[in-house]
């Protein structure tokens, strides 16, 4: 073969392998994200927190590669790069094996949740994922070398495609369709492939370099200010890093925002992240995409109408009246026009030298990572709400005002830089930081009441909220509310007489009132568990002999029943007990002769549902707990997921007999629309209290019969369980 065939052949493999290994990589990825996250899940009471934490855990050892490939590149003559590189691919495939955790890695309930996370992550997939991490920078600075001709940008492009359908495929294809072992072993193979792939991109790498001489200023895909051809300076290090920054509090804080203080859903973080990454590809595919005068333009109004979407109508006489898709589209275009700037800029300002390469990303992944670190270690831990969302939107708005001074060069003639670019800046962010508070939702009054905001705080569980309602002319209606993020766990009627009231999903009527009514009428002593406090309703229906333990995995909701209302301290039951964690361990670990007349788990009416505590497994426990005659009531009252064929699966599993009942909403009684399923052997209850299956409307008119049931939903378990099929539509 002549040397122009043989050349020709080697750049052919190059381009395969460089495309397919990095487009491998990216999406092994994300498709570990949500695998391992999952089979923690279960661990750590299905916070939401899991999620966040994990996802710092994965941005910092992205931060890690990054910095590896760096240090690859800049230190090591190519042949001990590919040697370097080969040993760590070797060593990561044998640790691919260790993806599934073990259950002696669970943890035992006194050590921090965050800090127990980080490392069982690092445990099970941290060297794997540190080698797919180093492989989107290493991969671009071998290509360049390679093929000086051609944008290794593009390939960042691609590598944020393999990403995005990652993260779709998961909980569409995969996740439905297989048990959570068998995508750990499918992941591990592909990890194997990928490995072989990189192998053989490493070897044609080396092998180019000694043929085609490094041409340390490739082009470009378009001309780029004469600065930017030297060496960084210490501005734009800052500039690569404060940009990224930016876009990964844009992606978390809304994420986070919407789903607690606008509307829970349950696939919230895919339609964010997929956003996010889009604007990665739209930006880093070619720079025609990103007209910034536009993009700046358009991201400064959408802010603005955003902050002021209550208030601005209301100038011009016009009510605003948003439904909960406007409100969750008009933020998401918010979100992304804010990453869209700040990956168009990030883009803009690249260097053109592919020696910088490897440090461009790496300034990328510190900023990516410290979007995350801010928004897990200090705004949850310092921030009483998701105040890290104002500061987003005022960091968008000088980012954009910047933008714009910059593409219109006159306005600096007239005093802007100096005068009206700073007041400008500081009016903005004012009128931002005024009109968009996260709780003005529920801090706002009416004609009728007034409504004040007692208590919140914040943890690594979410956000709580106390509110307070005070009636101008029916002081009798007086009530505080208990609020986890935008979901009501609760209310108690202030007046003396009616404190005791069984209020919202708690009635008398309700699936729950009719068993514990029924329970108590057969037996002189109950022994309840009750998982979920809220503000400890329940505890209403409690007799002096009766005895009571309460689970709630957040401490904050204990106090706040204990602080501010009265059915716990209040409580006329024998005994008490009060269990500071996750459920499902806390009754793992009682006596195996501590068995319950009634189990009520109530912790489902929230976005983030626990599915740990919905298994084959959790049902095990609760049934080894279970009196002979017992009953295990479930609250499946929720907007966002049909719970019922996952419960009553469940219920055939363990052959208990089960009954549906649904109840319409009644103001007069403060009674709010529930749904419950009770599982029971008792003949009696079953024949007296038949399924009602009925569907009501929001003014709770009854619309008659309707089956709840989805009969190709299969038993949920530890190793299966999937949203896709129970989601309601919007």
């Amino acid at each position: 073969m002549s040397l122009a065939k043989r050349g020709c052949t080697l750049k052919l493999i190059q381009r395969i392998s460089f495309t397919v290994t990095i487009f491998v990589s990216a999406f092994l990825l994300f498709q570990v994200q949500p695998l391992i996250s999952k089979f923690i899940l279960p661990w750590f009471g299905g916070s939401p927190s899991v999620w966040t934490t994990a996802m710092l855990f994965f941005q910092t050892t992205l931060c890690g590669g990054y910095l590896y490939a760096h240090l690859l590149t800049t230190r090591l003559k190519p042949q001990y790069q590919t040697v370097t590189h080969l040993t760590l691919l070797a060593l990561a495939s044998l640790l691919a094996v260790l993806l599934v955790p073990d259950v002696s890695m669970k943890p035992i309930g006194d050590e921090q949740p965050a800090i127990k996370i980080l490392i069982l992550l690092a445990s099970c997939v941290g060297i794997p994922y540190f080698c797919l991490a180093t492989t989107g920078p290493l991969i671009q600075y071998w290509f360049s070398r390679s093929m000086p001709g051609a944008s290794a940008y593009r390939l960042y492009a691609l590598s944020n495609v393999g990403s995005l359908l990652a993260l779709l495929t998961f909980p569409y294809v995969f996740e439905p369709n297989f048990e959570l072992r068998t995508l750990g072993q499918m992941w591990m193979y592909g990890f194997w492939g990928f490995a072989v792939i990189c192998a053989i991109a490493a070897w044609v790498a080396r092998k180019s370099d000694w043929q085609i001489p490094s041409q340390p200023h490739s082009k470009v895909s378009a001309p780029l200010p004469a600065t930017l051809t030297e060496i960084p300076s210490v501005f734009q290090l800052l500039r690569w890093i404060y940009l990224p920054a930016i876009a990964s509090l844009a992606f978390i804080s809304t994420t986070d925002h919407v789903s607690h203080d606008i509307a829970p859903e349950p696939r919230l973080w895919i339609a964010t992240l997929s956003l996010y990454l889009v604007t990665f590809i739209i930006c880093f595919d070619h720079p025609r995409w990103y007209q910034r005068r536009f993009v700046a333009a358009a991201s400064l109004l959408c802010i603005l109408a955003l902050s002021g979407r209550h208030d601005i109508p209301k100038l011009f006489g016009i009510s605003p009246d948003y439904s909960l898709a406007e409100m969750r589209w008009l933020h998401f275009i918010a979100m992304f026009l804010i990453c869209f700037v700040s990956h168009g800029e990030l883009y803009r300002s690249r260097p053109s030298n592919s020696r910088y390469l490897t440090k461009f990303y790496l300034m990328i992944s510190i900023g990516g990572a410290l979007g995350g670190l801010f928004v897990t270690l200090i705004a949850t831990n310092f921030f009483p709400d998701y105040y890290e969302w104002s500061i987003l939107l005022v960091m968008g708005t000088l980012l954009s005002i910047s933008i714009l001074r910059s593409e219109f060069p006159f306005l600096r003639s007239i005093g802007w830089k100096k005068v009206l670019l700073p007041s400008t800046a500081l009016g903005l962010s004012a009128l931002v930081l005024f009109w968009e508070d996260p709780l003005s939702q529920r801090n706002r009054g009416t004609d009728e009441y007034h409504s004040e905001i007692v208590y919140q705080a914040r943890n690594f569980y979410g956000t709580v909220a106390v509110v307070e309602k005070k009636y101008f002319s029916t002081p009798e209606l007086d009530r505080r509310s208990f609020f986890s993020g935008q979901i009501v766990h609760g209310m108690q009627l202030l007046k003396s007489d009616r404190q005791n009231w069984k209020t919202t999903y708690y009635s008398e009527g309700s699936g729950v009132g009719d068993t514990l009514l029924y329970a108590g009428s057969i037996k002189p002593s109950l022994k309840v568990a009750v998982v979920g406090l809220g503000v400890g309703t329940l505890l209403n229906y409690a007799r002096a002999n009766d005895e009571y333990d309460l689970f709630d995995i957040n401490p904050e909701v204990i106090g706040v029943a204990r602080q501010w209302f009265s059915n716990l301290p209040n409580a006329k039951t024998h005994s008490t007990r009060i269990f500071t964690g996750d459920a499902r361990l806390q009754l793992e670990s009682l006596p195996k002769d501590r068995r319950y007349d009634v189990i009520v788990l109530d912790a489902f009416s929230g976005d983030s549902v626990p599915l740990h505590l919905l298994t084959r497994e959790a049902f095990a426990i609760y049934e080894q707990h279970l009196s002979p005659d017992g009953f295990i009531v479930v609250h499946i009252t929720n907007s966002y997921l049909n719970l019922y064929p996952v419960v009553k699966r469940q219920a055939e599993v363990l052959g208990l007999g089960y009954r549906n009942k649904q109840q319409p909403e009644d103001d007069d009684r403060e009674i709010l629309k529930n749904h419950y399923l009770v599982m029971t052997r008792d003949a009696e209850y079953l024949s007296r209290y038949p399924s009602y299956n009925r569907r009501f409307a929001a003014d709770g008119t009854d619309l008659g019969d309707s089956d709840p049931d989805i009969p190709d939903v299969p038993v949920w378990s530890d190793s299966f369980s999937s949203i896709a099929r129970i989601q309601l539509a919007d």
